[in-house]
């Protein structure tokens, strides 16, 4: 004889509410869309997706439109089809003009709400207490430090990534992408004993790692945005 599933009735309390909403910071990919031609878009594309090893596969992304006229309105719904194409998930916009506002919901994105400008958003930045991983991070795992700096205590092997809003270390081999910053901060730094990385990036700034200046690879370093480009440097 078989035990029924409990129903609904017996897992809630009478009365509760069968979903929740909530405010909670998430890393989605930011993808700034210039005014080209959906052929030119679909080969930067490619490009850059080719050099990140799959790691963006399924990611979640926000569109930037805010380069777009009124007059390549049409555009966007190309440009979010070839998005889903390549494997990426266009989930919401943000826009400059009316035009493209209208374009990209009735491509089925949502609106990226706002409520004040990040400028002031950097200047009142809230930190939490850090996030510290003691294991060794494999391969596939995602670590997210929401408004904290991330710490991780071994390694990280290839195909894992780190994304924090503040700053990364890592004190083994870092083999995996690693993304600080993600709040726009460009203070925020990436450290690591053995810089191996797959990509970085920081405040919305990557680099894979055929891009990478020569003589870094395995060796101890740390890596901060300046004057709109990833620096490398050895560890004090």
């Amino acid at each position: 004889m078989t035990t029924p599933l409990a129903s609904s009735a017996t897992t809630r309390q009478a009365g509760e509410s069968p979903l929740r909403l909530r405010g909670r910071v998430h890393p989605f990919l930011t993808v700034e869309i210039a005014d080209v031609a959906v052929q030119e878009l679909d080969r930067a594309l490619s490009a850059r997706l080719a050099a990140m090893a799959g790691l963006f596969r399924h990611a979640p992304a926000i569109l930037d439109l805010t380069a777009l006229p009124a007059a390549s309105a049409p555009r966007v719904a190309e440009a979010v089809a070839l998005l889903r194409q390549r494997g990426l998930v266009p989930a919401a916009f943000c826009a400059g003009t009316f035009e493209v506002e209208q374009a990209a919901l009735a491509s089925g994105l949502g609106r990226v709400l706002d409520a004040e400008p990040r400028q002031n958003l950097s200047a009142e930045r809230i930190r939490r207490p850090p996030v510290i991983v003691q294991e060794p991070v494999r391969s596939g795992q995602r670590i997210y430090a929401a408004e904290a700096d991330l710490i991780v205590l071994h390694s990280v092997s290839p195909g894992a990534q780190l994304l924090a809003d503040g700053c990364i270390h890592v004190y083994g081999a870092l083999r995996g992408a690693a993304s600080a910053g993600l709040g726009d901060d460009p203070s925020a730094r990436i450290f690591a004993k053995i810089f191996d990385a797959e990509m970085i990036s920081i405040a919305g700034l990557y680099l894979g790692a055929e891009d990478f200046p020569p003589g870094w690879a395995k060796r101890p370093a740390q890596v901060s945005l300046d004057e709109g480009a990833l620096r490398f440097a050895p560890l004090p």
